[in-house]
């Protein structure tokens, strides 16, 4: 694990910006349950607004990528168990899920994804994601601050399904409140385009 930090404080950063980078490999033969390899890169920028009265605009761009070193899996389809040989897919707890407050907000937690990343109605993660934020914050008052944002993003089944041109979009405001006991965060995000039977 890597990292570049020229942010003026990490927690409600003002100027400057963060790049970060994270590597896991996991193999059998080194005590693990299951072998893959997963990457994860984070790239932060903050800038004041000129005349803006002490706003902030802030972006932040996320990309995970990952895959599993085959194995056998045993799986059930139509109450019968099968053996996939070679699987690829990263055991559950190590995929990729995207929806909710630290991701893209105006979807449910974990339950954003393409088709091939949900089954049954039901989220099941992929091996790779790509996530943008972007904020635009303003002070109202001592310690308050008022958001507007705009997240995008989507989770795939593997890292050569990435299509930037189905990225799903959400867009909403929030509030932002420096308490003594740490900072406080309210959100409300909207999906730009709905999907049928989405709210």
């Amino acid at each position: 694990q890597g990292s570049y930090d020229t942010r003026d404080e990490p927690v409600d950063a003002t100027r400057g910006g963060y790049l970060s980078a994270n590597v896991q490999l996991a193999a059998k033969r080194i005590g693990s349950t299951a072998g893959f390899a997963k990457s994860f890169f984070t790239a932060q920028a903050f800038r004041p607004v000129p005349h803006g009265r002490g706003a902030v605009f802030a972006v932040q761009g996320r990309v995970g990528i990952a895959t599993g070193f085959p194995r056998d899996v045993i799986t059930t389809v139509n109450g019968q168990s099968i053996v996939l040989f070679g699987d690829k897919n990263l055991p559950k707890p190590e995929r990729f899920f995207a929806g909710g407050d630290t991701t893209v907000r105006g979807f449910a937690l974990d339950t954003l994804g393409t088709p091939d990343t949900i089954k049954d109605g039901f989220p099941i993660g992929g091996n790779a994601e790509t996530i943008f934020n972007a904020e635009l914050r303003s002070p109202v008052r001592k310690g308050l601050q008022g958001v507007g944002f705009v997240d995008t993003g989507n989770v795939f089944a593997h890292a050569a399904d990435i299509d930037l041109g189905t990225l799903r979009t959400a867009a909403g405001f929030g509030l932002r409140y420096k308490s003594p006991v740490g900072p406080i965060r309210f959100d409300m995000g909207f999906k730009v385009k709905p999907e049928t039977g989405e709210r």
